[in-house]
Order: structure tokens, then C-alpha cells, then sequence
């Protein structure tokens, strides 16, 4: 990292992520030396991103207008490639290796061997959507804990939210304000 690796942090909310916020965000997280928070006009954001093939038009239904992208390119060689920044860590892991090439000094086992994963459903989507901003009694993260969140907040509510929670800050919904005030959450489905 900070030799052969760099990640680039690119801000889409410029008026509210100045370099102090990013720094803050970066020591809260121990970000180390290769990765870097940018910050810029929002007319060079715009033209980053659209350059960079992370505008799409379904964005702009988005309140935060972007999709988690994971971007990754091998500069000297030309090639990119494009993730969900939300996924399985180990399967950005391994499609990050195969992509640069990096080999493994280790023999490895073939997949024909591999256990069959016993994953729960929902465990899954926890792990692919949600614990990069949440934790199920850890604690607050980025986002708030989400454990007992189903005795919390109505059944209702919580349905309604994960389907529309733009609408419901628009509409002044007190939890939903509430939320977004202490955790400044993106208004993702994940974020109760």
C-alpha cells in the first residue's frame, strides 16, 4: 500500500465532505498511507465520475445520486474493472488477484474439493450489504447497530423504510430525521 497500491476515496457531496470531515473519516477508520480521500467542485466530481464510467442514469433517482462502485485498474496495463463495493470481501479479494495477476507461492486446493458453504441467507446479505456500516451488537459503526432493531421500530416501519427512506426524510418522518442527523447516513436501504 502506498507504493504499488493507492484507493482513491472520491466525495460526491463536496458541500458537505470538506477535507476536514474526510480526514476525520480517515483517522476514525485508521486509513493508512496509499489511500487517499479526494474532495473537489462539484462540476469536476461530476465529470470524474462520468469519465471513470461510475454515472449511470438509474443514479440519479438515488438521493446521494451513485452506486458503491469498486474501481480497479492496472494503470501501466491499461485494463479496469468494475465491482459492487458492497460485496463478499473474499470474492473482491480473489477478483482482485486473478485480475492483477498475482499468484499464489502456496499449492492450492482445486474448487471440486472446496465444503459446500452452509451460509444463511440472511447472514449473507448482512455480510454483502449491510456490515460495512453496521454491526448486530458491536456496537455503532458508520451506521447504528442493528441488533434488536426488529424489536426497535415497527414491522411497518421498518418495511416502508427499507423501501423508501428518501420519501420518508422528505415527508419528516422523526425517526428517519433522527437517524440521519446523528449517523448522516446515506438514505441507503441498509441504513435504519
Amino acid at each position: 500500500m502506498g507504493k504499488d497500491i493507492f484507493f482513491y476515496s472520491i466525495s460526491i457531496d463536496p458541500k458537505r465532505d470538506k477535507p476536514e470531515v474526510l480526514k476525520a473519516y480517515a483517522e476514525k477508520f485508521g486509513v493508512g498511507p496509499g489511500w487517499v480521500f479526494l474532495t473537489g467542485k462539484e462540476e469536476d466530481i461530476k465529470l470524474v465520475t462520468k469519465k471513470l464510467g461510475l454515472a449511470r442514469p438509474r443514479d440519479l433517482g438515488n438521493r446521494d445520486g451513485h452506486s458503491a462502485s469498486l474501481m480497479v485498474g492496472n494503470e501501466p496495463g491499461g485494463l479496469w474493472m468494475r465491482n459492487s463495493a458492497v460485496d463478499n470481501p473474499q470474492f473482491l479479494a480473489v477478483t482482485i488477484a486473478n485480475f492483477l495477476g498475482w499468484k499464489s507461492s502456496k499449492p492450492e486446493k482445486s474448487y471440486a474439493e472446496a465444503t459446500p458453504l452452509k451460509i444463511d441467507q440472511g447472514e449473507y446479505l448482512f455480510g454483502s450489504r449491510c456490515s460495512a456500516c453496521h454491526t448486530l451488537g458491536q456496537g455503532d459503526k458508520v451506521g447504528p447497530d442493528l441488533l434488536g432493531v426488529t424489536a426497535r421500530r415497527d414491522r411497518t416501519w421498518l418495511t416502508r423504510y427499507l423501501l423508501e427512506p428518501d420519501k420518508m426524510l422528505a415527508e419528516g418522518d422523526p425517526i428517519a430525521a433522527a437517524l440521519f442527523e446523528k449517523y448522516r447516513m446515506c438514505g441507503c436501504p441498509t441504513c435504519v
